[in-house]
């Protein structure tokens, strides 16, 4: 009996084995792809209310949700990439047509400024088009054609997952919570859906800001004649993402840029137009209901995740981090709320026996 009980524990840990090392392998095989996979889950989350407006129907719900999030933002990263990879071929086969474009504007837009100012200012942008120009030069153009083309694989991907994780998304969950012991099945479900709604006030909140944000964006930019309209809204896009850096990270240069080029006046409005167009709207309305209402999660911490986990992991960290912090936050409010209770009901802890 204890030879045959042990032979068949030896072959549970070989079978154990087998899968742990096919799981590797998957990881490695996927790995290329993980930002398509996270983004894929990222954009369910958020094409989730859409799709649930589609209760009787939810196969064309999913299909809905996954036009409505890919489509805009196919337009503004899609395009506004375009724009700045060709802008940066653009400085590296014209390093000298930019010093001489950039002292031939500086001369015709500084001219009211004093002699002194004028030429400290002249030299810095000259110093900086010296330093970003041989930068852009260097970097292989086989490089960048590999990098756009595995994002654009990645983003390509994620259409197909978050359809299926729309579709079958609460059918995984269910079966993964089936794995776990039954005895205490109330209390995972309980910390499963508090994280389930911290990442979906994070991700709803952020994306639904960045998108309207950056369409708007992209519209007013377009109205005002400023070159590479697209690639600036895609930039208005990530950094709404960002709670703190948001759409004036783009205005506020761009006005400074309109100063210099058509004058007081004129960046004056183009600020005034575009806070009130863009910033307002998402950033004063969309994100505080959204993100502080449903996640219920710090701006700062978000703000940290995202720019902490896109300088460590690119694009997937931009938005995986977020979600291991919401996962970790979701879990000490719930341990919090359980110590909490028998305090509120009994008072039978001993850590609650003062009044």
């Amino acid at each position: 009996m204890n030879f045959d009980l042990g032979g068949r524990c030896s072959g549970h840990k070989f079978i154990v084995i087998l899968v742990l090392a096919a799981m590797l392998m998957i990881v490695y095989f996927f790995y290329p792809f993980l930002d398509g996979i996270i983004l894929g889950t990222v954009f369910a989350y958020v094409g989730r209310p859409i799709r649930d407006k589609f209760s009787q129907h939810k196969r064309l719900g999913s299909l809905a949700a996954v036009i409505c999030i890919i489509v805009p933002i196919f337009l503004i990263l899609g395009l506004g990439t375009l724009q700045v990879v060709n802008q940066i071929a653009i400085l590296a086969r014209n390093q000298e047509a930019l010093r001489s474009g950039i002292s031939t504007l500086m001369a015709e837009t500084g001219a009211d400024l004093p002699l002194g100012v004028k030429d400290l200012f002249t030299q810095s942008i000259e110093n900086v088009a010296g330093i970003i120009a041989p930068i852009a030069a260097s970097i292989p153009l086989l490089h960048i054609g590999r990098v756009v083309s595995l994002g654009i694989i990645n983003f390509l991907i994620s259409i197909p997952i978050c359809y299926f994780v729309l579709m079958d998304g609460d059918g995984f969950k269910e079966s993964i919570i089936s794995l776990l012991p039954q005895g205490e099945m109330k209390i995972y479900r309980k910390y499963i859906d508090r994280i389930d709604r911290i990442l979906s006030g994070i991700y709803i909140g952020t994306i639904y800001t960045s998108i309207l944000g950056s369409l708007i964006a992209a519209l007013i930019f377009y109205v005002f004649g400023l070159p590479r309209p697209f690639a600036l809204a895609s930039i208005v896009f990530v950094a709404g993402m960002v709670p703190f850096l948001t759409s004036w990270a783009v205005i506020i240069p761009v006005a400074v840029y309109r100063y210099f080029t058509l004058g007081l006046e004129g960046a004056v409005i183009f600020f005034v137009l575009a806070s009130s167009l863009i910033y307002l709207p998402s950033e004063l309305l969309i994100r505080p209901y959204l993100v502080s209402a449903k996640s219920s999660l710090h701006p700062l911490l978000v703000m940290l995740s995202f720019l902490g986990g896109a300088l460590v992991a690119g694009i997937g960290g931009f938005f995986l981090a977020p979600a291991i912090m919401g996962a970790i936050v979701g879990i000490y409010q719930v341990r919090r709320e359980e110590m909490v209770e028998p305090c509120d009901v009994g008072r039978t802890a001993k850590s609650c026996n003062d009044p």
